[in-house]
């Protein structure tokens, strides 16, 4: 069965650090129910969500297992909408025994959200 929730469509390792990942945010997704009646925009958490998803794609592809943790710095600067494509550009760095996740996500050539995410290593 389909996950509802979900709008990634692919991801790929640009490199030993970097996620890349497209998504698309279908008029009739879920996640506009009641946000809002008349002028629907996605809420923050689903973009949160497309991030999360993308990072944890990646790690099982690595057989890696991950615990996201901490929020940090999530900014959304611009709404997004039924029928966007969003790219999302995701940069992994180690510091503290944690791995920091920093994305942007980006609607055309407009950056509509960034932030970190931190995880670690499930064993």
């Amino acid at each position: 069965m389909k996950n509802q929730w979900n709008l990634l469509k692919e991801t790929r390792e640009a490199d030993s650090n970097d996620i890349e990942a497209l998504a698309e945010v279908p008029a009739d997704s879920p996640w506009f129910s009641g946000h809002f009646p008349g002028e629907p925009i996605l809420p923050g958490i689903a973009l949160v969500y497309a991030v999360k998803q993308a990072i944890h794609r990646e790690a099982q592809k690595k057989g890696e297992r991950l615990e996201l943790h901490t929020l940090k710095r999530i900014r959304f600067m611009q709404p997004v909408r039924p029928g966007d494509q969003l790219s999302l550009n995701i940069r992994a760095a180690e510091a503290d025994g944690e791995r920091l996740f920093h994305f942007k996500i980006f609607c055309r050539d407009t950056m509509v959200s960034s932030g970190m995410i931190a995880a670690k290593k499930m064993m």
